[in-house]
């Protein structure tokens, strides 16, 4: 179990306050104690603590590819993960550490968006391409990890658990009352019939 978090701001010229990502990652230290990390990218930040499982020396997150155009927060296992790195060892690239986190990133990398069906586990991750100013999220298909978000004064929010979002500053605690009898009557705000839940969010438009 690890936590992952992050900002994006609209407005391309805001940037993260690291503090304030820092916040919203430590109200989740439960979730990883044995390691935390940072990357901010002007208006995008994201935030990681970790639970060391694979690779412990080697797998610090936020993770970035070589050239250090894609960066990733990631919680979850990926149990085909040494398939696929056999897979793309094949197609010429070259991996530094053990873990399944890098896989992802390569597989993005060969795949694209597509990489997510290429996956056979339970998982919920963050990954930016600064090339394309892409932030791409993705939640296995079940739902096992956890992934919540919120589009909030023209900043986008996401963290494993809610309370990360509430730690924000000044964010809004309302209750949506338009909700409610739906949330009594089915329990659920919403249902999602989705293979795989995606959200691509374009950083700067």
């Amino acid at each position: 179990m690890c936590g992952i978090c992050g900002i994006a701001y609209k407005d391309s010229e805001r940037v993260v306050n690291s503090n304030t990502l820092i916040r919203m990652r430590d109200t989740m230290i439960h979730r990883g104690p044995d390691d935390c990390g940072l990357f901010i990218d002007h208006n995008i930040g994201l935030g990681h603590r970790r639970l060391s499982i694979i690779d412990i020396s080697g797998g610090h997150q936020p993770m970035t590819n070589e050239d250090g155009s894609i960066w990733i927060v990631y919680n979850g296992e990926i149990y085909n993960f040494k398939e696929i790195r056999k897979n793309l060892e094949a197609k010429g690239h070259i991996f530094k550490t053990k873990t399944d986190t890098e896989v992802i990133i390569h597989a993005y990398e060969q795949y694209g968006i597509d990489c997510v069906h290429h996956f056979n586990g339970m998982f919920a991750f963050a990954l930016w391409d600064s090339k394309k100013k892409l932030l791409f999220l993705a939640r296995d298909r079940l739902g096992i990890k956890p992934l919540y978000y919120t589009i909030w004064n023209g900043t986008f929010l996401f963290a494993s658990e809610i309370k990360a979002i509430l730690a924000y500053d000044n964010f809004s605690k309302e209750v949506n009352t338009e909700v409610i009898e739906e949330y009594l009557d089915l329990l659920l705000v919403q249902i999602h019939f989705l293979n795989t839940f995606l959200i691509y969010y374009q950083a700067t438009y």
